[in-house]
């Protein structure tokens, strides 16, 4: 037999030589790698020969595997290093187009942003909109278009000094923030509009016609 340089030592064999006597573990270790290097058959006897015959097969097979692949590695010497050649030019390509992917992507975040991240996996979630605070002339236009008469000054002064924030939590919607203003703001509009008349009295009247109106009211006779 052909002399090998190296050979592999299984952990099955470890174990087994763990069973045997401290006494009976070297001969058989050097049992194991004396027929595995050299092809040279053992000599022993009882418990360590029956676990040789154990590991025989096992080396058997990987001399065999070995003297095949030393065959064939010489003939096929030449494709595999052309198919590792073709790999690793066609990894250095991938590479490339990866970076154009990403240099592309980056290009198109700063020119048209914000940049919306694909979606992911099984969802169709996207980035949120950056908030961005309105203008005074924005909200005029906007509670004119709601006719609400919500002082639209008084409200951008308001959330502009809070950092355009609701509670502790940053806006995210102006416009439902006049929507709010609007329903809130419009029992104070009419509590004040009450306010300027007693119950059950009249208004204030004026001139001839009113003096009139509150002698009938009162049952004055001229």
């Amino acid at each position: 037999m052909d002399k090998r340089g190296q050979f592999t030592f299984y952990r099955s064999y470890y174990e087994a030589l763990l069973s045997l006597p401290k006494k009976e573990r070297e001969p058989v270790l050097m049992a194991i790698i004396s027929y595995a290097l050299d092809g040279e058959a053992p000599n022993l006897q009882g418990v360590g020969n029956a676990i040789f015959s154990l590991v025989k097969p096992t080396l058997d097979t990987g001399r065999k595997r070995a003297e095949s692949g030393n065959k064939g590695g010489k003939q096929n010497g030449s494709k595999t290093e052309a198919n590792a050649k073709q790999t690793a030019s066609e990894k250095e390509k991938e590479k490339e187009g990866e970076k154009e992917r990403e240099k592309e992507k980056e290009n198109e975040c700063s020119i048209s942003p914000p940049c919306m991240s694909p979606p992911s996996p099984g969802g169709t979630h996207t980035a949120p909109k950056k908030f961005t605070p309105p203008t005074v002339e924005e909200v005029r236009e906007y509670c004119r278009e709601r006719n609400n008469g919500v002082d639209p000054q008084k409200f951008h002064d308001f959330y502009a000094s809070k950092g355009w924030k609701v509670g502790n939590q940053p806006m995210k919607d102006w416009k439902a923030a006049v929507r709010t203003w609007e329903r809130d703001d419009r029992p104070a509009r009419s509590n004040a509009g009450q306010k300027s008349k007693m119950p059950g009295m009249p208004a204030p009247m004026q001139g001839g016609g009113d003096v009139d109106k509150l002698a009938r009211i009162l049952g004055v006779k001229e």
